[in-house]
């Protein structure tokens, strides 16, 4: 019990440091940019980070493989917003598991469609986006609960 308290402390001290230490996000200075939510009733955006994968020394494949990272997050990310909006707003539901199944797929391709607006990355090649989804009448097929 003493070992892992022990490691649980250093790794919440080395987590500490980078953290105060790297800074991502808001590296452009004066531009207005919607980062997460609805821009318009066509367009959402959400914001991802995703770090190199372990033991690349490669600054490009450090960055490649964080991007990769964000992007699988933020596409998780609005397919998981996505689907709590649609069951939240569906009434008499039976059953939510298969409902969720559903909604992933109506929604899974477009998801994977979008795209990426703005990138930045930290000087540890930690990578962050801004993911953009656009459709016609989107916020409608979301939230409304469109056929």
């Amino acid at each position: 019990m003493k070992n892992f308290i022990t490691v649980a402390v250093i790794v919440a001290c080395a987590f500490a440091f980078t953290a105060c230490g790297q800074t991502i996000g808001g590296q452009i200075k004066g531009d207005k940019f919607v980062t997460e939510g609805w821009v318009d009733d066509n367009t959402f955006r959400t914001t991802a980070t995703g770090v190199p994968k372990k033991g690349l020394t490669n600054k490009t494949q450090r960055r490649l493989t964080a991007r990769e990272a964000a992007l699988l997050y933020a596409q998780k990310t609005v397919l998981e917003k996505f689907k709590g909006a649609r069951i939240e707003g569906a009434s008499g539901m039976a059953d939510g598991a298969s409902t969720g199944i559903a909604i992933a797929k109506e929604f899974g391709g477009l998801v994977r469609g979008g795209s990426v607006q703005k990138e930045t990355y930290n000087d540890g090649d930690e990578c962050e986006v801004v993911y953009e989804i656009t459709a016609p009448g989107l916020k409608k097929r979301v939230i409304g609960g469109a056929e």
